[in-house]
């Protein structure tokens, strides 16, 4: 698998965050998972928040046609 670019990171960890923000599991598990990725991505998670500021929009867009190829 060819490497991933910073850009390229950062929308996934952005897209990792938003769907833990919108899922079932406790606050603590989240951080925890979130935190884990960011450090294998190695990433910053003011990295990530910086990105959410400017590309929230797409983000919320990529989760929305996620959740709507589910059918339900």
């Amino acid at each position: 698998m060819p490497s991933r670019t910073k850009a390229q990171k950062l929308f996934g960890a952005a897209c990792l965050k938003v769907g833990l923000e919108r899922g079932q599991v406790s606050r603590a598990a989240a951080i925890e998972i979130f935190r884990g990725t960011l450090e294998e991505l190695g990433l910053t998670e003011g990295e990530v928040e910086d990105f959410l500021r400017a590309h929230r929009e797409d983000v919320e867009r990529a989760w929305e046609r996620r959740d709507g190829s589910k059918g339900g």
